[in-house]
């Protein structure tokens, strides 16, 4: 093939090894009526001059590509980077390979990434939608036309409006009830929430569960919660001011929406000089840190162990795959609350680095 810029094709192969073209088709698809010496042969002479199957063709021809879209809009957040690897690994172990599809915050649709994902002749599609499924427009919805185009789709990490579409998630409002029980038993009275994004599904289940144990563990005259948005909080991080943000510490724990933003925050402030949880006592969700070593300890909110969303995200989309017209899975995880040293009793309420 030197000197060519086409890629090999069953013709190329045939004309290495002197066998017909259909007779080189069915030996690389492994066709047990062929002698195996002729099999060997042929694929001898298909990795002689480099031919890969073209999985697009097959996949029309068959109608099922065993390829898997996950479409997600922020991959630079390690709790979905350690997902998406798990995810694939779920995949890989029954037969499908996976390509991924970023939005970069909305740089570009899910829509369009939507069709790309069609285009593809994917068998089935996770999504980490970017805002809240079943608010848009339907005609504009990605969900919708997944479905108008018959593509499996299943709903990840986000609890969801409509009530036709698979749903894998942890429990939001559990989550944030459990750090706010955590920290009121604790003694905490004094609380700053920053919360997350508001078209996150997440965002108002996490804060009302939060309150609601704040509520009902922290009597009415002792109680302070302030709480941040998260375009406040998030263009803060940005400008590089998030600890005049945070500070002063008239509060004694502060709960994220997220453990991104809480290692932000606790690092921003340790290098002021505070210290955690001495000073302030800090509380994610996710918690990453159980999964990427190196990182900080950081007392977090996540699924409870032996409930992996991976794993039941590739499930549900494995029934849907196999069994397209069975009843709607909305799949809630438990949860649980993982002590990483950061949270502790509100011992010095007040204290700045200079009061040492």
């Amino acid at each position: 093939m030197s000197g060519s810029s086409r890629r090999p094709t069953l013709s190329t192969v045939a004309q290495r090894c002197g066998y017909s073209v259909n007779t080189v088709s069915r030996a690389l698809r492994g066709d047990s009526r062929l002698p195996q010496s002729t099999i060997q042969k042929i694929r001898e002479a298909a990795d002689e001059v480099g031919y890969i199957p073209n999985r697009l063709a097959a996949s029309l021809r068959s109608s099922e590509s065993h390829v898997v879209a996950i479409i997600i809009e922020d991959i630079e957040n390690p709790h979905y980077s350690h997902l998406m690897a798990r995810i694939e690994l779920e995949l890989q172990a029954r037969g499908y390979n996976v390509i991924i599809l970023c939005n970069n915050r909305s740089l570009t649709t899910e829509k369009e990434l939507a069709a790309l994902a069609v285009s593809y002749s994917v068998s089935g599609v996770l999504l980490f939608p970017q805002d809240s499924v079943g608010t848009a427009d339907g005609n504009t919805s990605a969900v919708q036309l997944l479905q108008a185009n018959h593509i499996p789709v299943v709903i990840v990490d986000r609890a969801i409006q409509q009530q036709d579409i698979d749903c894998v998630r942890v429990d939001d409002e559990a989550g944030g009830y459990l750090a706010g029980k955590t920290l009121a038993q604790l003694g905490h009275q004094k609380y700053l929430y920053l919360a997350g994004p508001q078209n996150n599904t997440s965002q108002p289940l996490r804060q009302k569960g939060f309150l609601r144990a704040v509520n009902e563990f922290v009597s009415s005259d002792q109680k302070s919660v302030r709480i941040i948005e998260n375009t406040v909080s998030c263009q803060a991080l940005h400008e590089g001011r998030i600890t005049r943000l945070l500070t002063p510490l008239n509060y004694s724990a502060l709960v994220c929406f997220n453990d991104e933003v809480a290692y932000d925050c606790m690092q921003a402030l340790q290098e002021e000089g505070y210290q955690i949880p001495q000073d302030l006592s800090i509380c994610g969700f996710d918690s990453i840190g159980s999964d990427i070593r190196f990182l900080p300890r950081l007392s977090s909110i996540a699924h409870t162990k032996g409930y992996s969303i991976a794993e039941y995200a590739v499930k549900a989309l494995m029934n849907r795959i196999e069994h397209p017209a069975a009843a709607r899975q909305d799949i809630v995880l438990p949860v649980s609350y993982y002590d990483g040293g950061t949270c502790a009793g509100p011992a010095r309420l007040h204290r700045r680095p200079s009061d040492v």
